[in-house]
């Protein structure tokens, strides 16, 4: 298996390889600081599986790499690796086409379970991850519902009793096609 692990900190790099090397049988590293590094470096390499670190004073742009990996290689899995755990990092980069969003600082066997996940074809998120994105999921429905009072609406709408989520104010979800809360959920937990 050839993985490419793209991370700005070579001292990350090296020992995230460090680590797949002694967890996984027979891969192929190959390392960059950034996508256009790694354009550069290995133009003609086709990995099988792309890891793309953030650090903890990444912007949300950044996140735009996942697209422009995606863009390239579309049946590539990617694993963003973040350096903490952000709700709209985590939301731009799966929307853009991640398969999964990690922590770092996460269990590092967490890193090889996701990484059996996402090549089996599956989207992986942690509990910590998922919890997070449950509660501002949650929260933008709440703050729907008291919206919809506020402006003497009969009700909010609900898809079978579960709270949906205000496609204005959170386009983003529309983009993962999903319609309530308990579809996020599923999706993560599956």
């Amino acid at each position: 298996m050839t993985i490419a692990s793209i991370d700005k900190h070579p001292i990350i790099r090296k020992g995230l390889g460090l680590f797949l090397q002694e967890q996984l049988e027979n891969i192929v590293l190959l390392e960059a600081e950034n996508y256009e590094s790694y354009v550069r470096l290995f133009s003609n390499e086709r990995p099988d599986l792309f890891i793309i670190g953030f650090a903890e004073e990444s912007n949300i742009h950044e996140s735009e790499t996942v697209s422009f990996v995606k863009e390239k290689m579309p049946n590539i899995p990617v694993i963003v690796y973040d350096g903490e755990p952000r709700y709209e990092m985590a939301v731009y980069s799966l929307v853009a086409g991640a398969s999964s969003y990690l922590v770092k600082n996460s269990c590092p066997t967490e890193l090889v379970k996701c990484i059996e996940s996402v090549m089996q074809g599956k989207r992986y998120m942690s509990e910590d991850v998922a919890d997070i994105l449950l509660k501002q999921c949650m929260n933008a429905s709440k703050e729907n519902e008291r919206n919809a009072t506020l402006n003497n609406e009969n009700t909010a709408i609900h898809n079978s009793g579960i709270p949906s989520i205000n496609p204005q104010k959170l386009s983003v979800y529309n983009k993962l096609e999903l319609k309530n809360i308990m579809e996020l959920s599923n999706l993560f937990l599956s």
